[in-house]
């Protein structure tokens, strides 16, 4: 994988030459442009280890940053990426492959957004991630279009497809492996069939024969398998070293534990165990692999050494991982602490004006109902002062001695003796009293009181009582409300209080407020 990067990287210089980094967005030198990535991949491929390459790195990265966001600025951030990563810089790789991502978004670079799913999908795979890493590699499929027209396009390409295969078959998901193969089978013999770039290590040919007699190894076709390795192993170069074929030699080996070459078999996992001495997360994936093939190979204790050695690689690695894990927290939490400390003070800031604009809006909203109905009972008494003008002219009218008047109506009579003798005053008053007064049954009162009032005994007699109430609290009386609710014959305050409002559509404190109101109004 080490030796495929800096194969990409020279495929993408290759073709970066014609058709330059700046994309008519900015005055750019594409000359200084390559020269940087070329000695960012140069500080990286010959300084394994040295902690110092990092700080070169992210200077020549910023640096390009100011100059523009291009393919170039976006090649150079990828390497930064796989070098905090091997250092064991993880949660920093991890955020500079998100923050690629939004640059990515933010330049609507649909090539450096596959770039940077890449390699986010790479770091969870490393991180034994590996259902999370196959969805975001194939998340970054639809980013890479027209992968011919330019190196950075076909080594992306290539390069993703290749991760989707290797993530995959960690999750021994077969039918991605297959499809995987197919796209990046389709790139290679697009690329030869147009003559874009001779491949002089013929190392996507080889990958790309490798991968589909993968594909005829999982369909049980041994036979078709071998043609395809055969072929590809025709076209490896012996003075390049072995990792630049490590595909071959991880499927060559299963083809031949397959057909009974355990010999054949083991001498290509040792290849592989070798190529990928320095790539921890491959180099147990081989050791396992080394462990199945013994077993078959009926190499039993061999086998069984072989599953220790990779136990023990594999807490080894987990718990190198916790460490670097928990190192990385321990740096980022301060800083982290301190974001959050910021974030929480914003928040409770932005909480307490949200509080106060909206206690000040319901203080706005129930000033101006208050107003409003103010204003409204106001001219609800007005009105009935009018009524009562009108309905004392109308009394002043009629006979004092009406009992004895065969002329008049029950239920003016009743009306008189209501007004007159006013005994709704007695809490206790009801139909016996009120039909006995009229010498008819209570019968036959429901019916005169319904008929000419529409309403039952009891709401009649509530309504002179809130009448009378009402006629107290137009003046200066200073009584409370619950004398006038005893005085009235309401029995108590609250029964008062509801059929005051369900008469006149406001309480009794209201009705005087208002009528005071009125009266100030009138005096001055």
């Amino acid at each position: 994988m080490h030796l495929q990067r800096i194969l990409t990287s020279m495929v993408c210089i290759f073709f970066l030459l014609p058709i330059g980094c700046d994309r008519n967005r900015k005055e750019y030198n594409q000359e200084e442009a390559i020269r940087r990535v070329l000695t960012v991949q140069r500080l990286q491929n010959l300084n394994p280890g040295d902690p110092s390459v990092v700080p070169q790195i992210e200077s020549i990265v910023d640096s390009m940053k100011v100059s523009g966001k291009d393919a170039c600025y976006f090649g150079a951030v990828n390497v930064l990426i796989d070098r905090l990563f091997s250092d064991g810089r993880y949660a920093e790789a991890d955020s500079l492959a998100v923050r690629m991502q939004y640059d990515a978004d933010e330049e609507k670079d649909s090539l450096a957004m596959a770039m940077a799913k890449r390699v986010r999908a790479q770091i969870l795979y490393k991180l034994s991630q590996s259902d999370r890493a196959l969805q975001e590699a194939l998340s970054a499929l639809p980013y890479v279009t027209d992968n011919l027209s330019s190196g950075s396009n076909f080594g992306t390409a290539t390069s993703l497809n290749e991760w989707i295969h290797i993530i995959a078959k960690a999750n021994s998901d077969t039918a991605e492996m297959q499809k995987a193969a197919d796209r990046y089978g389709d790139l290679v013999r697009n690329m030869v069939k147009q003559n874009l770039w001779k491949d002089s290590t013929n190392h996507y040919l080889v990958t790309a024969l490798a991968f589909e007699a993968e594909n005829r190894l999982n369909e049980k076709n041994l036979a078709e398998a071998n043609i395809l390795l055969d072929s590809a192993s025709s076209m490896m170069r012996k003075e390049i070293p072995a990792r630049a074929y490590e595909h071959f030699f991880d499927t060559r080996c299963r083809t031949r534990a397959a057909e009974g070459n355990f010999s054949g078999a083991l001498a290509d996992v040792d290849t592989l165990l070798n190529t990928h001495a320095c790539f921890p997360w491959f180099y147990l994936r081989d050791l396992q692999l080394k462990a199945e093939v013994e077993n078959m190979a009926g190499y039993h204790e061999d086998s069984a050494k072989s599953y220790s050695q990779y136990i023990a690689y594999h807490d080894s690695l987990s718990t190198q991982l916790t460490d670097r894990r928990l190192h990385d927290l321990s740096v980022l939490y301060r800083s982290e602490l301190d974001k959050e400390e910021n974030r929480t003070a914003t928040i409770r800031l932005l909480g307490l004006g949200s509080v106060t604009l909206l206690l000040l809006i319901l203080l706005g909203v129930t000033l101006r109902h208050a107003l409003a109905e103010k204003k409204r009972n106001r001219l609800l008494v007005e009105r009935l002062h009018e009524y009562d003008r009108a309905e004392q002219s109308l009394l002043q009218n009629i006979p004092e001695d009406v009992q004895s008047t065969e002329d008049y109506s029950e239920i003016m009579r009743l009306d008189r003796h209501m007004l007159t003798e006013r005994p709704y005053t007695n809490p206790g008053l009801g139909r016996a009293e009120l039909a006995s007064f009229l010498g008819i049954s209570q019968e036959v009162l429901g019916q005169i009181i319904r008929s000419e009032r529409d309403c039952t005994v009891h709401s009649y007699i509530n309504s002179f009582r809130t009448e009378e109430a009402r006629r107290i609290l137009d003046s200066d009386s200073t009584e409370t409300i619950a004398e006038i609710a005893i005085k009235l014959g309401f029995g108590t305050p609250r029964t008062f209080q509801r059929s005051f409002k369900e008469r006149f559509d406001m309480t009794p404190t209201q009705y005087r407020a208002a009528a005071s109101e009125i009266r100030t109004s009138e005096n001055h």
